[in-house]
């Protein structure tokens, strides 16, 4: 585990946001792969790119990919370019890049791989929407911006592309491609369902940075079920989805509250969301509490979790 400032440690453990906080926390990880990549350099190559490294902020994915999965490195001009451009990042966007990018194509195959899919070809990266969906995202990132100014902030610092696909997977943020949300390309035609879609996967890019600096299950690789995937998963699957429904829960509250006689998503079927959101988070709670041997810190977050529960009126 990587180690982490003393005055950061309670954003380790908290379900909520402090994107100062985030934005150290986030800073600090991708500063110990600039040093990974620093040190595939020749002896005489990396000072000069070992200064670079204090600015480093965010990596690009496609960097974050190399050093996962330890492909050949970049050269010394390539490297310092890399992290000089990782002191800067700029707002999550849609991907419009290649879609044959190696790190691209391989990512994309790992979540495909994970449902079941083997080696199969059967997604592709779409690069190019129709106007309705832009409409469509453009009231998704309206609402989370509007009802959650905080959420809206963390996935700008933690995510640079949403990568657009069409195949059979509705979402996925991987370890490997850090900074990337995959979507089925049609949920962009409902902006409720991007406005949880959002939420869902930088959720998941923000206990994948927790996990970097601690362990909230001693027995991670334990399998159970709950609501989400009925699919046999490890427990830190759904310690994953109790922490998703957390902030979608909190998310669709706080969007209620904002936006009372309309808003961005006004017709859609907000309550009910709300709804299945807290029911899904009672059930992976339950099955934790059921099954997980919590850390010091994990009983931490539980709590920050069970807490939410508890206020919406649900039996914990």
């Amino acid at each position: 585990m990587k180690a982490i400032p003393a005055d950061l440690a309670e954003q380790v453990c908290s379900a909520d946001i402090d994107v100062t906080a985030t934005a150290r926390i986030a800073a600090i990880y991708h500063r110990s792969l600039a040093r990974r990549a620093v040190g595939r350099l020749g002896e005489a190559q990396r000072p000069e790119a070992q200064n670079l490294v204090p600015r480093v902020r965010r990596l690009a994915p496609a960097v974050v990919h190399s050093l996962y999965r330890n492909t050949a490195g970049a050269g010394p001009a390539e490297t310092r370019r890399q992290l000089q451009e990782a002191g800067s990042p700029a707002p999550a966007a849609v991907y419009t890049g290649p879609p044959d990018a190696p790190w691209l194509r391989d990512g994309l195959q790992e979540v495909l791989r994970s449902l079941g899919w083997g080696d199969e070809q059967v997604g592709t990266v779409v690069t190019a929407l129709p106007p309705e969906a832009w409409s469509s995202l453009y009231l998704s990132r309206q609402a989370l911006r509007t009802a959650w100014p905080e959420a809206w902030s963390e996935h700008n610092t933690l995510v640079e592309h949403l990568v657009l696909v069409r195949g059979p997977m509705r979402s996925a943020t991987l370890q490997s491609t850090f900074g990337t949300i995959y979507a089925q390309v049609q949920e962009t035609g409902d902006p409720l369902r991007m406005f949880e879609l959002l939420l869902h996967e930088s959720a998941h890019h923000a206990l994948l940075l927790r996990e970097q600096f601690t362990r909230f299950i001693a027995n991670p690789d334990a399998v159970g079920t709950h609501a989400l995937r009925p699919d046999p998963r490890p427990l830190r699957g759904v310690l994953h989805a109790a922490f998703v429904m957390w902030r979608i829960t909190e998310g669709l509250h706080r969007y209620q509250r904002t936006h009372r006689g309309g808003g961005p998503l006004d017709g859609h079927p907000v309550e009910e969301r709300r709804i299945f959101a807290l029911q899904s988070l009672h059930s992976a709670l339950a099955l934790l509490d059921e099954s997980a041997q919590w850390t010091e810190d994990g009983r931490i977050l539980r709590t920050a979790l069970r807490t939410s529960a508890k206020h919406e009126g649900i039996p914990v």
